[in-house]
């Protein structure tokens, strides 16, 4: 009978429908397999196999061991008894070397990493290079003939010009002196030679004037760093300066500017050192600090009497006193008290504190009950 056809679900059966209910499968009861039984029984070990070697069979190792002891052996006791097979005698490596330094100019190029340095190619391979400067003093040219002794001169100059042009661009930036100069070029590798050459030009054209030099550097720290004559001096000396160039070169410190720096060095380190310790204390850490910046002892003490004068503010120091007194009394409350107020007494006095001026200070801390 063929299936009825059903037309369009009406609003009021949506929802209301229930599906129809799947048919069960049939099942089958299986009956569940046995579980195989575990058998402990261990194998019995396989015997090893009998390698049977035959008494003259070869040993790869042992061969070996026997030729290097044998090598060994035959090593010769001296070094120089040796000849490499593949290396060339002494004479026709040097008849490599005298071709490569002599014969005629095939190319001249500009080097990548440096415009003003040529190669210099002979025989087409490059032979050696040289400066710009070299390049025109010898007119260089291609298909020019250079001789061994030719290209040794010429070497020896550029070598020579390499470090004039070196020792120049580090004198472009400041003056230097001779020794930071020569300090400069043993850095770079040159030759103590060549250094010499340079160095004597240097001075011929006035590019080196160790008197002018320390004169400079004088005037630089006076007006500048504020630095004292004898802080001036040891500077000097460790640039290489003499004895003779080193006055020369202190006679430019005017003695009105002196007092002035030092004056005011002075004021501004004592005032510092007055916010955070006792009067006396203050006094000798500025003489200290104008002695290391190379003052005469004479014009610390001038200047020190004077600070000392217009600075005495008992309330400053006490304001100072107390701060110290109350950190000493924290740091050891552990203490008792008669052995704590003499623990701090010994502290309060070895940062400079007078005696009477820690006593009133311990009668206002306890006044105050701090």
């Amino acid at each position: 009978m063929p299936e009825k056809k059903r037309g369009p679900m009406k609003l009021s059966e949506i929802g209301t429908s229930k599906p129809s209910p799947a048919k069960p499968r049939a099942t089958q009861d299986r009956p569940t397999p046995a579980a195989p039984e575990k058998n402990y029984q261990t194998r019995p070990k396989p015997r090893p196999k009998q390698v049977i070697q035959a008494e003259d069979s070869p040993n790869p190792a042992q061969d070996l061991l026997a030729k290097a002891q044998q090598l060994r052996a035959q090593k010769p006791t001296n070094d120089l008894d040796f000849e490499a097979p593949d290396t060339l005698d002494q004479e026709r490596q040097a008849e490599v070397d005298a071709n490569i330094q002599s014969g005629t100019i095939t190319l001249i190029e500009v080097q990548k990493k440096n415009k003003k340095r040529f190669n210099i190619y002979l025989n087409g391979q490059f032979a050696f290079g040289i400066s710009e400067n070299t390049l025109v003093k010898f007119a260089l040219h291609k298909g020019q003939e250079l001789d061994t002794d030719f290209v040794k001169d010429l070497k020896e100059v550029d070598k020579a010009d390499y470090a004039y042009q070196l020792a120049v661009r580090f004198l472009s930036h400041q003056l230097r002196s001779e020794k930071e100069v020569r300090d400069k070029l043993k850095d770079e590798d040159i030759e103590p030679a060549v250094i010499e050459t340079a160095i004597e030009k240097l001075q011929a054209v006035e590019l080196i004037d160790d008197t002018v030099y320390g004169q400079s550097y004088t005037r630089t720290a006076m007006n500048i760093n504020k630095k004292g004559p004898k802080m001036i001096e040891r500077e000097l000396k460790n640039k290489g300066l003499n004895d003779e160039e080193i006055s020369q070169s202190i006679a430019e410190y005017d003695q009105d500017v002196m007092h002035e720096n030092a004056l005011d060095i002075a004021e501004k380190y004592f005032q510092k050192q007055l916010r955070k310790a006792s009067h006396r204390n203050a006094i000798q850490k500025t003489k200290q600090y104008l002695v290391q910046k190379g003052y005469d002892s004479d014009l610390i003490q001038e200047l020190m009497r004077q600070l000392s004068e217009d600075n005495e503010d008992e309330d400053q120091e006490m304001a100072v006193l107390l701060k110290d007194l109350e950190k000493y009394m924290r740091r050891y409350q552990k203490l008792k008290d008669k052995d704590r107020t003499f623990k701090v007494k010994g502290m309060l006095y070895n940062k400079g504190y007078s005696s009477e001026l820690i006593n009133q200070a311990i009668e206002t801390f306890e006044e105050n009950d701090y």
